[in-house]
């Protein structure tokens, strides 16, 4: 069975990549020529050239594929332009469809996120299912989120046309090698003796290793239970962030000292960040911003269970061994 993974140099689809390969299946890697390559040319996947946001570069990417693993997107939570989120992940969700049904592609998998559901994951202690409706809203700071809402609406819309099968997967918050956000921002933070810890914030997130995302994402595209069905990506423990920086120092020879500083003050700081970082036309996302701070207020609450009793999935990777397969990665990677 012939598959194509688009996003494939990022964190989660580079993950696809290897497990897809790992289980037996032919492999098409979507890049653009700009990406950095270098971990996808050891992989043995065949190696294509494309943008999703430039529907005319498609038709030969998608031809005699079986399954599309949709995983490209604007990942800069808080950072950039609304044309941006709209050209790359609603669009470029859009023309990955469109190419997929014109070429007779019978299934996709669309990666998407835990903030589709908006505030819902705020709303005390019981963990947001598949069920919830999706209430993202499109403000300067929530872009990724409505995005990403626009993107599935889009999905859903093919699937009741009958163009093409679509199963969908919900990711709260991933880490591995190749990731640029929760794992690299938490290996920074502990760098030093003393970790920061702005206030009092220590949010529940549904943290599952990209390795484990992939099986899901694998089981729910080759099932025909999978089809027109979407499944939150939640491991079996509430993992909150001070557990996963905690882990993070030991891994690293801690034990640490916690310092908790003001809330406002660590947001001040992002805000100076970030408006230094727009003065500067900064391309990058900067490292603290004020999405990033606020999102230490908000929880990724979610009950994965859907993915358990429907698929048989259980993540298999503890948080130990995942943050030391990423710390492994992180020494050997090109400074």
């Amino acid at each position: 069975m012939k598959t194509l993974v688009t996003g494939s140099t990022g964190c989660v689809g580079s993950a696809f990549v290897e497990r897809l390969l790992a289980r037996g299946y032919e492999v098409r890697a979507l890049a653009r020529k700009t990406s950095d390559l270098s971990h996808l040319k050891t992989t043995g996947a065949e190696i294509v050239f494309g943008d999703v946001a430039d529907f005319d570069t498609l038709p030969p990417v998608v031809k005699g594929i079986d399954i599309v693993f949709h995983c490209a997107a604007k990942v800069t939570p808080g950072w950039g332009a609304w044309k941006e989120y709209e050209n790359t992940t609603v669009r470029g969700t859009e023309n990955v469809l469109r190419a997929s049904a014109e070429a007779g592609v019978k299934r996709l998998l669309q990666v998407s996120s835990v903030t589709v559901y908006g505030d819902a994951c705020q709303k005390g202690d019981t963990p947001v299912d598949e069920n919830t409706p999706c209430e993202a809203r499109k403000t300067s700071s929530t872009f990724y989120d409505y995005s990403k809402m626009l993107a599935e609406q889009i999905c859903w819309a093919f699937h009741k046309q009958g163009k093409i099968q679509v199963s969908m997967i919900r990711i709260g918050s991933a880490y591995g090698p190749r990731d640029r956000l929760l794992a690299d921002r938490n290996y920074i933070n502990t760098m030093l003796p003393l970790v920061m810890c702005p206030g009092k914030c220590n949010p529940r997130y549904a943290i599952v290793h990209t390795h484990d995302i992939a099986e899901l994402a694998i089981m729910a595209a080759t099932s025909d239970k999978g089809v027109g069905q979407v499944y939150n990506v939640a491991g079996p423990d509430v993992v909150t962030l001070k557990d996963f920086t905690r882990v993070m120092a030991k891994a690293r020879g801690g034990p640490k000292i916690m310092v908790t500083m003001p809330y406002t003050a660590v947001y001040l700081f992002a805000t100076l960040n970030e408006e230094f970082a727009k003065l500067r036309r900064a391309k990058q996302m900067p490292f603290l911003n004020r999405y990033s701070i606020r999102q230490l207020k908000r929880e990724g609450y979610l009950d994965g269970s859907k993915a358990k009793n429907e698929l048989g999935w259980v993540p298999q990777l503890s948080l130990d061994e995942g943050i030391k397969q990423y710390l492994q990665w992180r020494s050997q990677r090109k400074k």
